[in-house]
C-alpha cells in the first residue's frame, strides 16, 4: 500500500512537471489566460477586506452607544418646525420627559440625559474648541466613559449647585497644570473647580452618520444645576418651558438586553403622547442598528460572491478557451504519447493539470494584488480594512475551483482523441 502510495505521488509530480514545462514554453499566453483570474481574485480580497473594516468600524460604534441603551435625542429645529410644534403644544425634549419615561418604563435600569451648550471657555482656541455640556451624575456610568483621574460628577454637585467640572484628555492637555484636578477653570463668567479627567477613548466620530458616537476627549461637563448659570449663550427659551429644564439627550438603560425592544416600543408610546406626535425628537435604539448593520453585511457579502463567481466565471471561460485552442495545436502530440503507452487517464490528467496550475497562479497573483489594493486603500483613502483567512482563502480555493471546472472539458477532448487520427494531423 504505501509502494503504490509513492508510485501515485511520483507519477502526480511527473505529470505537474510536465504540465508547468509545457505552459513556460508559452509565457505570454499563459500570462494573458490567466489575467481575468487574477483580476477577479484581486477585486474579491479588496472588497471584502474593505467590507470586513466598514462592518467592525460600524459594530465598533453602535457598542460604543451600549446594546442595553436607548437614546431619545432633540432635533435642531427650524423657525417654521419650531413653530409647529408648538401649535401641537410640544415644548421639546425636557427634563419632564426623563421623569415620565422613569415612572412609566418599569424595565428601565437608569436613565440618564445631557444638555449641549454654548459656552465659550477661556484659552480656548481654533486648535481645539470643547464642547460643554451639562450632564446627570449617572451619565459615566451609562456610557462606561472612563475616569482616569479624580471623580466623575456625582449626585451632590446637583443638590449644591456646585460649580465643578470634568475634562476630556484634550481639554485637559490643551489646558497644562490649569486644567490638573483641584485647579479653576472660566466657563462663561463663572469659574468652575475641576474635579475630574477623562482617560483617552478612541474616537472616529464623522466616519458614520447613521452613527453618532461623541468624542469625549473634546467635552467638558458640568452638573445639571449649573446649566442656567451658562445659558447666556444659549438661544431664548421657550415660553412652555424653562431653559434650564431642556435637554439634548436622554439615555435610558434596560435592565435585560431582550426587553430593550419592549422598552423602545414604550418609550415611543409615551414620548408620542407627552409631546402630542410632534417630530421633535428622535429615537435610536443601538440594538436595532446592530441588527441592521448585520444584515445589510449579509446582503454586502452575498453582492461580494455574486461579483466574485461573475469575475472567476469570465476568467474560467477565457482559460477554457486557450486550453481548447491549445489541444487543437498539440493533436499530433498526444498522438505519439498516446503511441508510446501514455494511457487517456494520463492525458487528461496533464491538460487537467494545466488547467489547474493556470487557474491556482492566477489566484496567487491576485491575492498579492489584492493585498497591494488593501494597502493602497488604507493609506490614500484612510478607511479601515480588516483581513481574515477565510477573506483570502475563500478566492483562492474558488480559482481551484474554477480550473477544475473550466479544465474538465478540454481535458477530457483531449484524452479522446484517436490516436492514429492525431499521428496524422500536421
Amino acid at each position: 500500500m504505501m509502494d503504490r502510495s509513492l508510485v501515485n505521488l511520483h507519477k502526480t509530480g511527473q505529470i505537474l512537471s510536465v504540465a508547468s514545462r509545457s505552459l513556460l514554453q508559452q509565457k505570454l499566453r499563459s500570462l494573458l489566460s490567466v489575467l481575468g483570474v487574477v483580476c477577479g481574485v484581486t477585486a474579491v480580497v479588496a472588497m471584502i477586506s474593505v467590507g470586513q473594516g466598514a462592518k467592525r468600524e460600524t459594530v465598533r460604534q453602535i457598542e460604543q452607544l451600549g446594546t442595553r441603551n436607548i437614546y431619545i435625542k432633540a432635533f435642531d429645529l427650524s423657525p417654521d418646525q419650531a413653530a409647529r410644534a408648538r401649535e401641537r403644544r410640544s415644548s421639546g425634549l425636557s427634563i419632564t420627559d426623563l421623569q415620565r419615561i422613569e415612572r412609566g418604563c418599569p424595565v428601565a435600569e437608569r436613565v440618564g440625559c445631557l444638555r449641549e451648550l454654548k459656552v465659550p471657555m477661556l484659552g480656548a482656541s481654533e486648535e481645539i474648541t470643547p464642547q460643554v455640556v451639562a450632564a446627570s451624575a449617572n451619565y459615566a456610568e451609562l456610557l462606561q466613559v472612563p475616569v482616569a483621574a479624580g471623580r466623575f460628577l456625582a449626585p451632590r454637585d446637583d443638590q449644591g449647585k456646585n460649580l465643578v467640572c470634568v475634562l476630556g484628555d484634550d481639554v485637559a492637555r490643551f489646558l497644562g497644570k490649569q486644567g490638573q484636578v483641584g485647579n479653576f477653570i472660566r466657563l462663561g463668567e463663572h469659574l468652575f473647580k475641576v474635579v475630574g479627567l477623562l482617560n483617552r477613548t478612541a474616537s472616529r466620530t464623522g466616519r458614520s452618520s447613521a452613527v453618532p458616537v461623541r468624542n469625549y476627549n473634546e467635552m467638558v461637563f458640568v452638573p445639571l444645576q449649573a446649566a442656567g448659570l451658562l445659558t447666556a449663550a444659549d438661544p431664548a427659551p421657550s415660553e412652555a418651558m424653562p431653559t434650564a429644564h431642556r435637554l439634548t439627550e436622554i439615555i435610558v438603560k434596560v435592565a435585560q438586553g431582550e426587553d430593550v425592544s419592549a422598552a423602545a416600543r414604550l418609550i415611543k408610546r409615551i414620548m408620542v403622547v407627552a409631546h402630542h406626535n410632534a417630530q421633535d425628537y428622535q429615537l435610536l435604539v443601538p440594538l436595532e442598528l446592530l441588527e441592521q448593520s448585520r444584515k445589510t453585511q449579509r446582503t454586502f457579502n452575498l453582492v461580494l460572491g455574486s461579483i466574485a463567481g461573475i469575475s472567476l466565471l469570465v476568467g474560467g471561460i477565457g482559460i477554457m478557451n486557450i486550453m481548447l485552442a491549445t489541444v487543437s495545436e498539440r493533436t499530433r502530440e498526444i498522438g505519439i504519447r498516446r503511441a508510446v503507452g501514455a494511457t487517456r487517464g494520463d492525458i487528461q490528467l496533464h491538460f487537467l493539470a494545466e488547467s489547474v496550475i493556470l487557474t491556482v497562479s492566477g489566484g496567487i497573483i491576485g491575492l498579492l494584488g489584492g493585498l497591494c489594493a488593501v494597502g493602497l486603500i488604507a493609506w490614500l483613502a484612510g478607511w479601515g480594512v480588516a483581513l481574515s483567512l477565510w477573506g483570502l482563502f475563500l478566492p483562492l480555493g474558488m480559482s481551484l475551483l474554477v480550473g477544475v471546472f473550466f479544465g474538465l472539458y478540454p481535458a477530457r477532448r483531449a484524452a479522446g482523441v484517436d490516436p492514429i487520427v492525431a499521428l496524422r494531423h500536421e
